[in-house]
């Protein structure tokens, strides 16, 4: 089994999941993550939630890691989610993600440059 790379630190404050992207993943690293959030998302016992990602110190990942991600998304699709923003500095990063995560597409979802831009809009969303 491969070492896992690339590391995700999960918190909630309210209704709001917190994701914080760190470095660069490898599939091993981002199985972990989807299984912590999937496991913070099942503790919201189907009560509706706001998804914050914040992907200022992520560093990228390999072409495996977007497929896992797309399935996370997938899933997302299911769950009682009210609202995701997703925080980058990177047009690059941006872009590969908008390029290889097509279901993204079907969520509530926007894009900020920073986290408390980000916070604001997710508390106004119901």
């Amino acid at each position: 089994m491969n070492q896992e790379h690339g590391k995700n630190i999960i918190s909630v404050e309210g209704d709001i999941i917190i994701s914080k992207i760190i470095g660069a993943f490898n599939v091993e690293g981002v199985n972990k993550s989807i299984t912590d959030l999937k496991t913070v998302v099942d503790s919201f016992c189907q009560n509706k939630f706001k998804l914050l990602i914040d992907y200022i110190d992520a560093e990228g990942a390999t072409p495996e890691v977007y497929e896992k991600i797309n399935e996370c998304n997938i899933w997302l699709n299911s769950q009682n989610m009210v609202a995701k923003a997703l925080v980058t500095n990177s047009n690059v990063a941006l872009s590969i993600l908008e390029s290889r995560t097509p279901a993204r597409s079907s969520l509530n979802e926007r894009i900020f440059d920073d986290k408390a831009s980000a916070m604001s809009w997710l508390k106004s969303q119901t």
